[in-house]
């Protein structure tokens, strides 16, 4: 593969597309930002070719890191905040990861890794590094016990989410009730930014009606979760406040009568589902 043709996602992040921001509960970051800070004190190009586990315990920062580092490492491993600590040396030793990249870094300082990187509030860039492979991501996969790592490129994450096919005056703005540590959130963010819209990131502990709520001020348009947090929001009686163009159900077996329940509660989105999934029975009681 020639250099011309890897991309990275520091690539999609044009400073000339206005408006496109990531957040969460407390922060609103313009995406052409990310490309003037770095969040690891500019010692990126210490990752060139190394296998890298990045363990940082906020998404937006973690979102950060993702771009900092991707096309810069050989391979990332994506540590989710569910990790059972009883997997990690196995999960170190698989990925062949050569330096950690985390917010925590005494909680690593024994993980047998020599290279540790400290993640810290972005400060402004000196020198904005370039786009040198095409890393490999690796996302933790299976039950505690049965962990296992699979790994992905960034081009098998950039199918689109089809909509409703009209052409759209305004970039979408995307966001998922999952960790974008874990396969489905990733995916969104990935599409949110190789797509050109924007990304609102869920919020640990966040009260429904309150993430609902800032869903809404952001104007989101697309959003996607599991049959598990569809029927939580339906239940929760908060979603009036809230109108998506698109709805997606994945990761989960999904059934006809949640659908009919999201077509109801969202009669003006498209309800969209992985293929495969939809199996009979009641989504409330």
């Amino acid at each position: 593969m020639s250099t011309h043709e890897i991309f990275a996602l520091r690539d999609y992040l044009s400073p000339d597309r206005k408006g496109r921001t990531i957040s969460d509960a407390h922060h609103e970051v313009p995406l052409s930002d990310i490309l003037q800070t770095t969040c690891l004190a500019g010692r990126v190009r210490e990752l060139s070719g190394r296998s890298v586990l990045l363990a940082v315990s906020g998404q937006l920062l973690s979102a950060h890191a993702m771009i900092e580092i991707d096309g810069v490492a050989r391979r990332m491993l994506l540590c989710p905040p569910d990790v059972n600590p009883d997997d990690i040396e196995s999960l170190i030793d698989e990925a062949d990861i050569q330096a950690i990249v985390t917010d925590q870094p005494r909680r690593w300082a024994d993980a047998g890794v020599y290279l540790i990187l400290g993640v810290h509030m972005p400060e402004p860039m000196v020198i904005t590094p370039k786009t040198q492979r095409a890393t490999e991501w690796l996302m933790i996969s299976g039950a505690s016990g049965m962990r296992k790592i699979v790994g992905h490129r960034l081009e098998g994450f950039d199918n689109p989410v089809v909509a409703d096919g009209t052409p759209q005056a305004k970039a979408p703005v995307w966001a998922t009730f999952c960790d974008i540590r874990h396969y489905g959130g990733l995916q969104i963010l990935l599409r949110a930014i190789i797509g050109g819209g924007s990304m609102v990131l869920s919020e640990p502990g966040e009260p429904l009606a309150a993430h609902l709520a800032r869903l809404a001020a952001h104007g989101v348009t697309h959003i996607s979760g599991t049959p598990s947090h569809w029927q939580e929001l339906l239940m929760s009686g908060s979603v009036a406040c809230f109108s998506p163009r698109h709805v997606r159900v994945s990761g989960e077996t999904a059934n006809q009568s949640l659908l009919d329940c999201l077509a109801h509660a969202f009669p003006n989105a498209t309800i969209g589902h992985d293929e495969d999934s939809i199996a009979a029975g009641s989504c409330l009681p």
